[in-house]
């Protein structure tokens, strides 16, 4: 989907724990299509230092769950304001 529409999409909000793809892989790969894409990286099951992740790279960010409405819009407007 991301590559029928990269054009039109800023950022994404990836689950560590879905039912097709993995998280992780799904983030592999977003990562491999655009490099620059920001991506913030959910999970109610997973700690920071538990999530797969490049902590070096500034276009992925962590949230854990649960969060709120405010602290999702504060992460997304950070990321994509990078």
């Amino acid at each position: 989907m991301y590559a029928q529409h990269k054009d039109k999409i800023s950022a994404a909000i990836i689950d560590l724990i879905m039912s097709n793809m993995d998280g992780a892989t799904t983030i592999r790969t977003l990562q491999n299509l655009n490099p620059l894409l920001p991506i913030i990286v959910v999970s109610g099951l997973a700690t920071s230092e538990k999530v797969p992740i490049d902590k070096t790279d500034e276009h992925t960010v962590f949230l854990p769950e649960p969060y709120t409405t405010q602290e999702l819009l504060k992460t997304i407007h950070v990321v994509i304001s990078q």
